[in-house]
């Protein structure tokens, strides 16, 4: 397991490989969701706003991988099965082109060897949205604990997405769920906030 960037979502065929303007790797929103885990996880007082500080030396890779995967107990052997269920997943459907009798025989020897191609590509970027996809969870996991009201970042399209994807999970728990409000904030600077209703006991 690993962190490594690949690209935009891939879209293959038996006529080719492409890729979907838009719908950018996880990967680049790995480091700046830690940095919103980094700001919220701490011990609180009442009444206090509190302030992080994002700027600073970017970890490596491997180093931020090995510092998410030791958030949680169990969280290396939970991404670990994901990944190799997702494995299975990639190589069924490989095997499983030659029944399809939507495709020519030639049709289906493209196919079979661009998914063979793209394998490696798309497991490691569904590697990279397992990874975010947990460090979200975590964050909301912690917003609940500690009741968070509000979270503010900095106003750029990674926090815009990452907020998103919080609400998206504030909203989808399973075993509460919260309603939240995204808004940018124009202030000194732009800011983005995501307001979170009463979370309650």
């Amino acid at each position: 397991m690993k962190l490594e960037y690949t690209g935009p979502k891939e879209i293959i065929s038996p006529h080719g490989i492409s890729f979907k303007n838009g719908k950018d790797d996880k990967y680049v929103y790995i480091y700046p969701a830690m940095q919103i885990y980094n700001a919220i996880h701490h011990n609180y007082e009442k009444g206090i706003i509190y302030t992080h500080n994002i700027e600073g030396k970017r970890l490596n890779d491997d180093d931020i991988l090995n510092t998410i995967l030791n958030l949680e107990t169990d969280l290396k052997k939970t991404c670990e099965k994901e990944i190799s269920e997702l494995e299975e997943f990639l190589d069924n459907e490989i095997e499983n082109v030659k029944e399809d009798n939507k495709f020519a025989e030639e049709e289906k020897l493209v196919y079979k060897n661009n998914l063979i191609i793209m394998k490696k590509y798309r497991l490691q970027r569904e590697t990279n949205k397992i990874i975010y996809n947990h460090i979200i969870e975590i964050i909301v996991d912690h917003i609940f604990e500690h009741k968070l009201k509000e979270l503010n970042t900095p106003f750029n399209e990674r926090f815009w997405h990452i907020l998103q994807s919080l609400q998206g999970e504030l909203s989808n728990h399973e075993k509460r769920s919260v309603g939240s409000q995204l808004d940018t904030v124009h202030k000194e600077n732009i800011s983005m906030s995501l307001k979170i209703n009463s979370i309650g006991k």
